[in-house]
């Protein structure tokens, strides 16, 4: 049951007591409903971490289901519980109804093979444990690099698919 991200964010969706979220961190002059810095989630299943975010700031704004994020690092985890990727951005935001997160700006996404996907938007889905990047991605492999619109995988970089305007460039290796 993915417990973590749910308690989190509605934690952050009904406010919190002011001896654990101290009133400094609420900047009542910006508008925002709430300020974070350093801020860190974690979602779990059945026990078995699935992600790892971290940010060097976090907000929300009043009556928006979003948590909007600086400096993004997310860590995925396979059904062992072992790392299989890292992504960092520039920016990003965590969807309390729809459990989605969003990655924006510089997107690297990173797999314990080495694989490297870029882009400038990638979407996670809670729901499908799918990643998703509806604009132009670069998927770059030891021996060749795919680049294309429409991207959709799991978090591993594994049985991926470019929907569109797809182009491969053998970069090394010897043919089979």
């Amino acid at each position: 049951m993915r417990v973590g991200l749910v308690l989190f964010l509605g934690f952050i969706l009904l406010g919190c007591a002011e001896t654990e979220f101290p009133e400094e961190a609420v900047q009542e002059v910006s508008g925002l409903e709430r300020e974070i810095t350093g801020f860190s989630l974690t979602e779990t299943d059945e026990g078995t971490l699935v992600w790892e975010l971290t940010a060097d700031y976090a907000w929300r704004i009043p009556r928006d289901t979003k948590v909007r994020l600086r400096n993004v690092n997310i860590v995925f985890f396979d059904s062992a519980g072992e790392i299989s990727s890292w992504l960092t951005s520039e920016e990003g935001h965590a969807d309390e109804k729809s459990g989605e997160m969003t990655a924006k700006s510089r997107v690297v996404l990173i797999s314990v093979e080495g694989d490297t996907l870029t882009t400038e938007e990638l979407i996670y889905s809670r729901d499908t444990e799918l990643i998703r990047g509806p604009g132009f991605v670069r998927l770059a492999k030891p021996d060749r690099v795919l680049t294309g619109f429409e991207f959709e995988s799991k978090p591993d970089l594994s049985n991926y698919e470019v929907r569109r305007d797809v182009t491969i460039t053998v970069t090394g290796g010897s043919e089979p």
